[in-house]
C-alpha cells in the first residue's frame, strides 16, 4: 500500500509538472513592435558616441628665443573608440602681437598646427590627450640676427602636442571645460617653438 501511494503522489506531481510547462509555453511571445515601443523612451545613459566635435579658446605663451603672449584658438573632431577614449583631429593656431622698434607698427607672429592623435577620459570628467602632425611659424617682421633688419619668415616642421582637462558642467550634449595644452613645433630650418597655455572649451558629444 505505501509503494502504491508513492507511486500515485510522483505521478500527479509529474501531470502537474507538465501542466505548468504547458502553460509557459502557451504564452505569446511579446510582439517585436511592441518591444520597441515599450524602449522607445528610454534616454541613453552614453555620453560620448560615434562623432564629437570641441572648440576652445584662450590666453597663450609662445617661446621662439624671446617670450610673446597672445591668444589660441582650437577646432577638434573626433570619433569615439570605447566609452573612455576618443581618436581626434585637432586645428588650432596662436597669436602673439609685437610692435616693430620702439614705436612701430603692431604686428603678430603665428604659430599653427594640425595634429592626428588621441583623447583618455582618466574619470569620468578628466581627461589627457596626445597628438602628432605638422604646424608652421610666421615670425613677422622679426629682426635678423645676421642683418639686424626686420623681415617676414615662415618656418614648417613636424609638430606633437599634449594636454589635460577637466569636464566642469554637462547640460545633455554640451559640455563645459577647462583645459591646458602645450605644442612643440620643430622646423626644418630654425630654433624650436615651443607653444601653451590655457583654454575654456566646449563639446558636443
Amino acid at each position: 500500500m505505501k509503494i502504491a501511494a508513492i507511486a500515485l503522489v510522483t505521478i500527479a506531481g509529474l501531470q502537474f509538472a507538465h501542466a505548468d510547462d504547458a502553460k509557459e509555453e502557451d504564452k505569446p511571445d511579446p510582439e517585436p513592435a511592441a518591444d520597441r515601443a515599450a524602449n522607445a523612451n528610454l534616454e541613453s545613459v552614453e555620453h560620448r558616441r560615434g562623432v564629437v566635435f570641441s572648440a576652445a579658446l584662450g590666453p597663450s605663451l609662445t617661446f621662439h628665443g624671446n617670450t610673446g603672449t597672445g591668444g589660441t584658438v582650437a577646432l577638434k573632431v573626433g570619433h569615439v573608440a570605447t566609452p573612455r577614449a576618443v581618436f581626434t583631429f585637432l586645428i588650432g593656431g596662436g597669436a602673439q602681437p609685437h610692435r616693430v622698434g620702439t614705436n612701430g607698427d603692431l604686428v603678430a607672429n603665428n604659430v599653427t598646427y594640425a595634429l592626428a592623435g588621441a583623447q583618455y577620459w582618466l574619470t569620468g570628467s578628466v581627461w589627457v590627450s596626445l597628438g602628432a602632425g605638422g604646424g608652421t611659424f610666421h615670425c613677422n617682421q622679426c629682426i635678423d640676427k645676421t642683418t639686424m633688419i626686420p623681415k617676414d619668415t615662415k618656418h614648417a616642421g613636424i609638430a606633437s602636442g599634449a594636454g589635460a582637462g577637466i569636464d566642469l558642467v554637462r547640460f545633455k550634449g554640451m559640455v563645459l571645460g577647462l583645459e591646458i595644452y602645450s605644442i612643440l613645433l620643430l622646423p626644418k630650418d630654425d630654433k624650436p617653438v615651443l607653444s601653451g597655455g590655457s583654454a575654456m572649451s566646449i563639446a558636443f558629444d
